[in-house]
């Protein structure tokens, strides 16, 4: 495989990357030990070979000091000798021919020998050529250096010596200079005998042969001095140092200087040796190489066998199970997984995650079916049209509601499909601005449907407008049940409104009431004023009526609500509706088989009914049919989402339809408003349907009316049916109220109201505390020692209410009675008007014997705890 070329190519298999990052990675690793081994190994070699050598050049240096002590030890032989002495002080003449002739010389090894008397005279000299045995002449330039006053022929004492290197002209030579004594070493001293050797070629190749090495000796001064002398003497830092330096591959040198006699840097000597060591070492290292490339081979070999049996193997059995995987797109496979490690470790992960994706497309395509459901169910409508505005798709379930089904209207352009080609219709201008960029949103009136839109640009994938996409939201129930809260808010507004001008009224009402009252009980039958009194009060009775639908409608009245039969209750005033409606109507009544029982209050239904026949009634001048109509209904969740209001479940219907002229629309969305009314005026009040709505909506009911205009009105009543059995109402029968003499705390906030009740029950011989409010009554309670056998209070009053009051009195005085006076409540015990047992109630306006007959029966009973009913409870 080719590694390399005009660009570096790498091999893209696991198995070819895995080989060329072993084969990298051992080249490496081979490289890095034998490049460290040979520094460390070589280096050690390099130090062992320098220590030879530099051994080889101390054992030169002793063979030299070797051979200057052998001259010495010549040299005290005849320095020390009687003869010597004597043939210096010229007393033995023989004795140079006797003691010097040249075989000696040649056994002594000397090339010359000088004797001097002490003025420096040489009374001696012979030269020796010790190859060829011959007598040469001694070194003329010796005599530089024996010169009276001269270091070689001053000796201060018989011991004193000096041995060393001279250079002369013709070369080194090793040299000697004792002082010339008795044979006893005794002086005077008389003379001084020099003797010395060469240090010439033949000397170098003795030493050579006795080191068994090779020596060379160069001169300092000399001109033609080696470089490699002249680099060796510059690197010397002084002559008892060594340097060693390498001569090739062959052979290392070791260098050492020497000093004269005189002290002064003389020669430099060399010593040559092969590189044995050196070589060894350089073969010891190629060895190592190759034992390094066969381990790393076999180790490399090794582990590409292991990692293609515990990894490669098993990493290409993965890829072709994913490969397969994917090309079969079947995410439900999975890959073999074994053992326990990484590789076990990413199967397992791959398998998760193609459990995940598994999942994913099966949430993903459930999500598609579920956006695919949603869309066509959702109350809208999703469509896209081209740059031309012509329908490109369209989708939703609020297709329905148009009559089109998905994509029915594809291919039509939208001045067609709304026909309509004007410019401003909301539609247009909204998809030619989003033609333009812009984001639309619009409200359409179209198809007798109520949309809320939405229009914007439809975009390519590089950006470019090529349409308009666009949604439309149904919201005709939303502004159905808008239009009604809007409606629920206005009615609340003026129930509250009526039913404060109700309950302000009543109390007025009460006062002119009984003072009526009060005059009747004291004026003659035939007093002339007793007619205008019997008028004032009349006059109340028609204004407490007024109050009572005021109060219906406002559903602040009192509910005596009990199980009812509404055939029983509509059978009951058929013939009264008879000579209301007049000959001209015809009436038909229709009662439901088995109608379920209802509970409400009888007088009040009835006053529903007298209300819609009279409507009824009204709505036909020139005659026509009136049917009044019961039945039970069962209402399903689809029914009670259409009229929004009603629950599902289990209701009695009341029916009242006229054949007469009808309502439109506008007038309809207020018949049930008070004091609305299309009669002429002096005509009616408008409070008859508002009374209606009001008391069906008290009692836990619906209405609705339907009409057209020339085709009649229709008006349902719902009220919710229950299982107890009907309530038959006990006859009463009316006694005058006995006198009493108890203790009665009256608590009444309207003052007038107060004094009127006051004085009329002190009248009938009971004892009377009064009060203002809650607060004040509990501290006349507190203060009247004796008994207080009822508490007479109203229920709305500042500060504290009655219900509170008639709490707190109940926990003070056990016995004690309770009856409740209003013309209304809001107090969340009367909060849907309906009083329960255990609980006396008296409604405004009322007269004062009826007053005082409640009180009557109240006291006669037994005691009575204020429990009432709790809020929402009918």
């Amino acid at each position: 495989m080719a590694l390399f070329g005009t660009h570096l190519r790498l091999p893209h298999s696991l198995r070819g990357k895995t080989l060329l990052i072993i084969f990298i990675t051992m080249f490496g690793l081979v490289g890095g030990l034998y490049t460290l081994a040979r520094v460390l190994l070589l280096r050690g070699y390099s130090n062992l070979e320098a220590d030879f050598t530099r051994r080889d050049m101390e054992e030169v240096s002793s063979a030299l000091t070797d051979e200057l002590a052998t001259l010495d030890r010549s040299e005290i032989d005849y320095a020390a000798w009687n003869q010597t002495y004597l043939f210096v002080k010229g007393k033995n003449s023989h004795y140079a021919a006797a003691d010097f002739p040249p075989i000696a010389m040649g056994q002594l090894k000397l090339n010359f020998v000088v004797i001097l008397d002490n003025s420096g005279r040489v009374v001696f000299s012979r030269g020796y050529n010790l190859v060829t045995l011959e007598e040469r002449r001694v070194p003329p330039d010796l005599g530089d250096h024996l010169k009276p006053g001269s270091l070689l022929l001053t000796h201060e004492t018989a011991s004193s010596k000096h041995a060393g290197i001279l250079v002369l002209a013709s070369g080194p030579v090793l040299l000697d200079s004792r002082p010339v004594l008795t044979t006893n070493s005794e002086g005077p001293i008389v003379g001084t005998i020099v003797m010395g050797r060469s240090l010439d070629a033949d000397e170098i190749l003795r030493l050579s042969e006795m080191t068994h090495v090779s020596v060379d000796v160069e001169r300092l001064d000399s001109p033609t001095l080696a470089a490699d002398f002249r680099e060796a003497a510059n690197e010397l830092p002084d002559s008892s140092s060594t340097l060693v330096k390498p001569q090739g591959k062959a052979s290392v040198g070791a260098y050492r200087e020497f000093k004269d006699v005189n002290g002064k840097p003389a020669i430099i000597l060399r010593v040559l040796v092969p590189r044995d060591i050196y070589q060894q070492g350089q073969t010891t290292m190629l060895q190592f190489l190759l034992l390094l490339l066969a381990a790393g081979l076999t180790f490399g070999a090794v582990t590409l066998y292991l990692l293609e049996r515990t990894v490669l193997s098993r990493v290409a059995n993965m890829s072709e199970g994913i490969t397969q995987i994917g090309t079969s797109g079947d995410l439900s496979a999975r890959l073999t997984v074994t053992g326990k490690d990484e590789l076990a470790f990413l199967g397992g992960a791959i398998n998760g995650m193609l459990e995940d994706l598994d999942r994913a497309q099966i949430e993903r395509h459930e999500g598609r079916t579920r956006l695919g459901m949603m869309i066509e169910k959702v109350p809208a409508i999703l469509w896209t049209t081209d740059r031309d505005l012509r329908f490109t798709s369209s989708v939703g379930a609020a297709l329905e509601s148009l009559g089109l089904r998905t994509n029915q209207p594809v291919g039509v352009a939208l001045t067609d499909f709304f026909r309509t080609e004007d410019p401003e219709f909301p539609a247009l201008v909204a998809h030619r601005r989003a033609l333009a960029g812009e984001s639309v949103a619009y409200e359409l009136e179209w198809a007798k449907r109520v949309f809320d839109c939405h229009a914007q640009p439809l975009r390519s994938s590089d950006g470019e407008i090529i349409g308009v996409i666009g949604v439309a939201l149904d919201i005709t129930d939303r502004k159905v049940l808008a239009d009604q809260l809007r409606q629920s808010q206005k009615m609340q507004a003026i129930g509250q409104l009526a039913g404060g001008v109700a309950h302000d009224f009543n109390n007025l009402l009460m006062v002119v009431k009984g003072h009526a009252e009060i005059l009747l009980d004291r004026l003659a039958e035939a007093s002339p004023l007793r007619h205008n009194v019997e008028q004032v009060d009349k006059a109340t009775d028609r204004a407490a009526g007024l109050t009572r639908q005021l109060l219906a409608f406002s559903r602040m009245q009192v509910l005596h609500a009990r199980v009812l039969d509404l055939n029983e209750v509509v059978g009951g005033m058929i013939k009264m509706f008879s000579r209301v409606i007049g000959a001209d109507v015809e009436m038909a009544f229709l009662p439901a088989a088995r109608l379920g029982r209802v509970k409400a209050d009888p007088g009040q239904i009835e006053q529903v009914l007298l209300n819609l026949v009279v409507n009824a009634r009204d709505a036909m001048p020139t005659g026509g049919r009136l049917t009044i109509e019961t039945s039970n209904v069962t209402l399903d969740r689809d029914y009670s989402v259409a009229h929004h209001n009603l629950e599902p479940g289990s209701w009695v219907m009341l029916t009242v339809s006229d054949t007469g002229c009808g309502m439109d629309a506008e007038t309809q969305s207020h018949i049930f408003e008070p004091f609305f009314t299309t009669k002429k005026q002096g005509k009616g009040t408008g409070l008859g349907l508002a009374t209606v709505y009001g008391v069906v909506k008290q009692s836990g009911g619906f209405i609705y009316v339907y009409s057209e205009v020339g085709h009649g009105t229709t008006f349902k009543v719902y009220l919710p049916e229950v299982t107890s059995d009907v309530e038959r109402e006990a006859e009463k029968t009316v006694v005058a109220p006995p006198r009493g003499s108890e203790t009665i705390l009256f608590v009444e906030d309207e003052e007038s109201v107060r004094e009127l009740v006051r004085d009329y029950l002190a009248g009938t011989g009971y004892h009377v505390l009064e009060a203002v409010d809650g607060v004040q009554a509990l501290e006349v309670a507190a203060a009247h020692q004796g008994a207080i056998q009822i508490l007479v209070t109203d229920v709305v009053m500042p500060r504290l209410s009655g219900r509170e009051l008639a709490s707190r009195m109940a926990a003070q005085r056990p016995n004690i009675k309770i009856l409740f006076i209003s013309g209304y409540t809001d107090d969340s015990i009367f909060r849907h008007g309906v009083l329960e047992g255990g609980v006396a109630y008296l409604q405004k306006p009322f007269n004062l014997k009826a007053i005082a007959q409640k009180i009557r029966e109240v006291l006669d009973g037994t005691p009575a705890s204020p429990t009432l009913a709790p809020a929402g409870r009918k």
